[in-house]
């Protein structure tokens, strides 16, 4: 009575082990503890069964032995006892290790020990084994069965909870890795709209901790990475239980796309929205360069043979109208009455038959490949030249131009024709749009890579800006102001082709042209180009 009675206090304490405890260790730990108290043991060990690999991993050890079959040592099953126990569902004794039944309990038997007693651990599935081993043969008896079988029922059930917690723990971390790995802004609001977490690269972004970003709203987020919006972009969603997408602009010119997925459970109820913010910025300039680049090269194949057909006959008319206007000169034709205008006339369509002819050029420079001689340059020197051409412009319109030149330079193997072409073109471009007494800030630097071009992103480069103080660039024209024909000039002033020729030049060159404008404050072109020598 008093033996079952002990049985009964033994179950009772291992019942509040699986209620206390989800650590496999802790679980086992009390577990010999109580257990030692009915049956003795030199050495006991939980064995975890792993169904793919076939094998027994020791996961908990209770011992003073030395011993090399130590805590993470993996086991075969077959020729062991303990595999035995787990193929079979069923207890075994081993009365005296002089008696080798299975032949690798022999590592057993050599490190000194003499009985061994095992029990299956199985809920719903086997899940491994427990084993009590002592020096003394003989040892173990049917009746520690009788305390053990009962015990390991118990301690299944506490080891299947632990491995279940153990699997949600890392499943937890995993997605949490997996969520923080993301380079794109991820984040989770609850139904109030407020955040619940965001991954790294938000936090980063933001610059906030996940502590001081809980609880706020996806507006104020969006300010604090450069968006300003006072509408809450996820409202759709909420409202509609689907996905939505929006595409924001940011306050530095960025360009985001930004969707936001439902959370819903079983019964369709919106408990949680998921954001995702990418910054797509350099993907749509790339986009444009592309398209850009295919729309100059077809319009360059079509205008030269346009402008070669047409050029002809102006050759025509314009030896004509010389011809005309030297006749013109005649003294008796002058005192005709009926004549007196058209030598006026004649001017007129002389001068406006070169005019064609310098459109017809522009176009050609603009069609036509670099013919220019490609050499070792130094880029601070190509501007000073350019400088003291647009000198004497400057100074009629009372415009300041500042140079801040970095010495320290690598060259460039370019083409100093057309490069002076493009500063030129910008630079004259600045100073017609920058009303008198403005300023025009010339920079060089040095850079690293080449945007959009991914075969260069770890070339040294150089950058060149031309900074105005003038009227600046709407923002409907900024991603039309390199088309071909497009000119905010009045008529007559411009072909609309000065950039056009620039941005071509720029690629052939490998380099890129960017501009930053806003409207009252000026506008800035960079031109980055790659900083290589002749033998690259």
């Amino acid at each position: 009575m008093d033996q079952n009675l002990t049985i009964f206090n033994l179950i009772s304490e291992l019942s509040g082990i699986i209620n206390s405890s989800l650590s496999i260790g802790t679980v086992f730990r009390i577990m010999v503890s109580e257990i030692r108290k009915l049956v003795g043991y030199d050495r006991a060990s939980l064995l975890l069964f792993n169904e793919a690999d076939n094998n027994m991993l020791i996961f908990a050890l209770d011992t003073e032995m030395n011993t090399v079959m130590k805590k993470g040592v993996k086991a075969p099953v077959e020729g062991t006892s303990a595999g035995w126990v787990i193929m079979n569902n069923e207890p075994w004794i081993n009365y005296d290790l002089r008696d080798l039944r299975f032949p690798l309990d022999k590592k057993l038997f050599d490190e000194g020990l003499r009985s061994t007693i095992s029990v299956p651990l199985y809920h719903d599935k086997v899940l491994g084994v427990f084993n009590l081993d002592s020096t003394r043969p003989f040892r173990y008896s049917e009746e520690d069965l009788r305390i053990l079988l009962p015990a390991a029922k118990h301690i299944s059930i506490a080891l299947e909870n632990a491995l279940l917690f153990q699997e949600i723990s890392r499943e937890k971390k995993e997605w949490e890795r997996t969520f923080d790995s993301i380079t794109d802004m991820v984040w989770i609001e609850d139904i109030r709209q407020r955040v619940i977490r965001a991954n790294q690269t938000l936090l980063k972004k933001a610059g906030l901790s996940s502590v001081e970003i809980s609880g706020k709203r996806c507006w104020e987020i969006f300010y604090r990475i450069g968006i300003n919006t006072q509408e809450c972009a996820c409202s759709e969603t909420v409202a509609s239980r689907r996905q939505s997408f929006m595409e924001l602009k940011g306050m530095m010119g960025q360009i985001c796309h930004f969707w936001a997925y439902p959370l819903t459970d079983e019964e369709g109820r919106l408990y949680a929205v998921v954001h995702y913010l990418k910054d797509v910025s350099d993907q749509k300039r790339l986009e444009q360069q592309l398209i850009r680049s295919d729309r100059l090269a077809s319009l360059g194949t079509l205008v030269a043979g346009i402008a070669h057909e047409i050029n002809n006959p102006l050759g025509i008319i314009a030896g004509y109208s010389e011809a005309l206007l030297d006749r013109a000169k005649d003294k008796k034709l002058l005192g005709t009455a009926e004549f007196e205008d058209f030598p006026e006339y004649l001017e007129t369509i002389h001068n406006e038959i070169f005019r064609c002819k310098d459109i017809l050029n522009s176009l050609l420079d603009f069609a036509r490949p670099s013919g220019g001689i490609y050499r070792e340059i130094d880029i601070n020197e190509l501007i000073k030249e350019v400088i003291l051409l647009v000198n004497h412009r400057a100074k009629r319109l009372d415009h300041n131009i500042q140079l801040s030149l970095n010495r320290d330079l690598p060259r460039i193997y370019a083409d100093p024709g057309s490069l002076r072409q493009v500063f030129m073109n910008i630079i004259m471009n600045s100073m017609y749009f920058t009303p008198g007494k403005g300023r025009i800030v010339i920079r060089s630097s040095r850079s690293n890579g080449i945007q959009g071009k991914k075969y260069l992103e770890n070339v040294s480069s150089i950058t060149v800006s031309v900074a105005d103080s003038g009227a600046g660039i709407p923002e409907e024209n900024i991603d039309k102001i390199f088309d071909p024909f497009f000119t905010t000039k009045p008529v007559g002033e411009g072909t609309g082709l000065g950039l056009s020729i620039c941005h071509k030049i720029v690629e052939d060159h490998n380099g890129s042209i960017d501009v930053i404008s806003e409207e009252g404050k000026g506008t800035t072109f960079s031109i980055r180009l790659p900083a290589r020598s002749g033998h690259d």
